[in-house]
């Protein structure tokens, strides 16, 4: 008999991921099914590859194609997750995690795995893990996410959270965290359910949660977004929920109205269907059961559905589950397998899985899109719906003989809505950190901010009392597209990302590069350090190390920059004047020198660039040039045709100055694909010019739109 593999998910598919915990089988002696043996008693399609995998309940098996992480646990060492692909036959690596429980995958690809493991309680944020070498540990590159221990875990898509079921704080069965806090973390809500849920998965789509509890029912909570859980109100430090918020029960039934569902574990859905393992006796190798459930919001109280269970099943303990277009991808951790039944809808009985792979102690499934990555939110197309224009400010500060000042609008953001209207655009402020006695305050000032497609924000900072600097790195801030009017760096919802090992001097501008899972930060450097980029993960948290430092910045430092992920190419702002260009830059990692140079013609006799954007659609650079920092009149933008190939000396296809642009100190830049937005420093407003790309040659004229906002420091637009 021939065996084949027939694609049951392309690779790039974004469908649900459920993700899960584990099996209590760790605490009971448990009687083992000898997997053989039950291979043995059964007629088989006989196919096996590389890793003792076997196809089984047909002549035409689907195996899952995509690329998967699976979570062991023997209850022996720390724990490990192994990455298969292209398919769940074939595995590509093992990353040593050191944790034990569930797994999710963040928007942002970012893997999340829990933890009630003795020494590693929590969850751990591992960067890029699809893409780390085989063996390779938690380490600099990723980061903790609170200290309580759980099982099940799930991403609220959207939403920005981690549902962590966890089954020893009955008070608080069900906690979540947002997916940019820290180690001290603490979760933004919590609750209490009438049972402790092992695993949970939401339904983006419909906004609806699923909760498997260990009672044997399912809890759904429909229009999830309603219930508050993205902003405490002022003064609570998170919500706190009941029971209450379950819209709807559901358990299994016999024709005698007697339960059946005695203890589910993994929860999965897909286009309405809802699939459910229970792993009934923690200590039977044998009575694990599978439950189909289609629902179109009226699923409630209890179903009679058929069972997919029974010897030739080969579940025991199923433990998580994945659907993927319609089949089931089981974790079966006491028979040591994963397994695979198609068209799961429609299997009921004791039907042998259609794929069994050999597996030891699997705990969790999930599967990786394949658009996972941090998308910077400067690569706008014309097309591109902005809604917002972010802009920090840093007005001067300076201590007066002891004398108290108002450090209030230091390191702030204030969000403008689009379009500008002098009546009606909303303004808003977020302080950054002012601590300490009155005419002595530490407080952060800010330089470049940058948000990812999930509207987090990453904002540069340093940490001074207004003569010296004592800390600098990066504020990490969750959902800073919709954090009107509050404080930042609160424990529950935000990190700092740097650290004493990050390598940080003098840090300015800061670039996202999502498919690489990395941050560029332009650090200028000061009279004892050089001025350096430095590379560092999105995933990190306060003990930063880089992923590699570029050393060389040219005949002088680097302001910020613009990564093209098409073709590994970075563009650099050079305060010499110069737009640095990087071939090859991830390839190259800290080897990679300037390619060529490109400078605008037209620059007068001190050049500084700063605010650089690399168009792609257009091939066109546009770069703000603030001149003499100690003059308020001597600033331009630069249109630049051809960027890719442009090299040396170059007359710009348009270029902005003179006494009517206001341009002194152009200091940052943000375009939405058509329009130019300009953090104008020395004159203390933000600029637009619209449609800069059909701009031409040399002009004299003033803004098409202008607001007044004290020292603007950086801009970036939010959709």
């Amino acid at each position: 008999m021939m065996c084949s593999k027939r694609s049951s998910i392309s690779a790039g598919s974004t469908s649900p991921a459920p993700q899960l915990g584990t099996d209590e089988g760790n605490r009971f002696p448990r009687r083992r099914l000898v997997v053989a043996m039950a291979l043995a008693a059964m007629t088989l399609g006989a196919c096996s590859d590389d890793d003792d995998s076997n196809d089984m309940g047909g002549s035409d098996p689907v195996i899952p194609e995509g690329r998967f992480a699976v979570a062991m646990n023997d209850g022996q060492g720390p724990g490990s997750v192994s990455i298969l692909a292209p398919d769940i036959a074939t595995e590509r690596s093992t990353l040593a995690t050191g944790a034990n429980q569930g797994l999710t995958i963040g928007a942002d690809g970012t893997l999340y795995q829990n933890s009630d493991a003795e020494g590693s309680v929590g969850m751990r944020a591992f960067n890029r893990a699809v893409d780390r070498t085989d063996m390779d540990e938690f380490g600099a590159l990723d980061r903790l996410v609170g200290n309580s221990p759980g099982k099940g875990l799930a991403t609220l898509s959207g939403m920005g959270l981690l549902a962590s079921c966890d089954v020893s704080d009955q008070a608080a069965d069900l906690k979540l965290y947002s997916t940019s806090a820290g180690e001290q973390a603490s979760p933004v809500a919590q609750v209490d359910l009438p049972a402790s849920c092992w695993d949970s998965t939401y339904d983006a789509q419909a906004d609806r949660l699923y909760l498997a509890m260990t009672d044997g029912t399912l809890g759904i909570v429909d229009a999830v977004a309603e219930l508050g859980l993205l902003m405490p109100a002022e003064g609570d430090s998170q919500v706190s929920l009941g029971a209450d918020i379950i819209d709807r029960m559901v358990s299994v039934v016999d024709a005698d109205g007697m339960q059946r569902s005695v203890n589910f574990h993994g929860v999965a859905v897909e286009d309405g269907m809802v699939l459910v393992s229970d792993v009934g006796s923690a200590d039977s190798a044998t009575d694990g059961a599978l439950y189909v459930f289609a629902d179109d919001g009226e699923l409630n109280g209890e179903q009679s559905v058929d069972a997919i269970e029974g010897p030739a099943t080969l579940l025991g303990n199923p433990v998580d589950v994945l659907l993927v277009e319609g089949s089931a991808i089981v974790a079966e951790k006491s028979n040591d397998a994963i397994l695979v039944f198609n068209d799961v809808a429609t299997r009921a009985g004791d039907v042998a899985p259609d794929y069994m792979r050999a597996f030891t102690k699997p705990e969790s499934l999930v599967q990786f899109g394949d658009d996972d990555g941090v998308v910077d939110a400067s690569d706008l197309t014309a097309d591109s719906a902005v809604s917002r224009l972010l802009v920090s400010q840093n007005p001067t500060v300076m201590q007066q003989g002891g004398e108290a000042v108002d450090n209030s609008s230091v390191g702030s953001i204030r969000v403008l809505d689009l379009p500008l209207d002098a009546a009606q655009g909303e303004q808003s402020v977020m302080a950054g950190m002012v601590s300490g006695d009155p005419g002595q305050e530490m407080f952060r000032t800010l330089e470049s901010i940058q948000l990812d497609a999930a509207g987090n924000g990453y904002a540069v900072f340093d940490t001074t009392d207004g003569s010296s600097v004592s800390d600098r790195g990066l504020l990490v801030i969750d959902r800073l597209d919709s954090r009107e009017g509050t404080a930042v760096d609160t424990m529950t919802r935000d990190r700092l990302l740097g650290g004493a090992s990050a390598g940080l001097t003098s840090p300015k501008g800061v670039e996202i590069a999502g498919e690489q899972g990395a941050l560029i930060v332009s650090d200028i450097g000061n009279d004892s350090v050089a001025a350096s980029l430095v590379v560092l993960s999105t995933s990190a948290g306060s003990n930063a190390m880089p992923l590699f430092t570029v050393m060389d910045t040219g005949s002088a430092a680097i302001w910020d920059t613009d990564y093209d992920p098409q073709n590994d190419r970075l563009y650099a702002a050079g305060t010499a004047g110069d737009v640095l260009v990087y071939d090859d830059f991830f390839a190259m990692g800290a080897s990679a020198v300037p390619t060529r140079s490109i400078r605008a013609a037209a620059a007068g006799a001190v050049s500084n660039i700063h605010g650089i954007v690399h168009d792609l659609d257009s091939d066109t650079l546009i770069v703000t040039d603030v001149g003499d920092a100690a003059s308020a009149s001597d600033g331009a933008l630069y249109v630049i045709d051809d960027a890719s190939t442009a090299s040396g000396e170059i007359t710009p296809r348009a270029m902005i100055a003179g006494a009517a642009t206001a341009l002194g100190n152009p200091v940052d830049l943000a375009f939405d694909g058509a329009h130019a937005y300009i953090a104008e420093k020395s004159n203390d407003q933000v600029l637009i010019y619209r449609d800069v790309l059909s701009l031409e040659g040399e002009m004299d004229v003033a803004a098409d739109e202008s607001v007044a906002v004290l020292k603007p420091e950086s801009v970036v637009l939010a959709r």
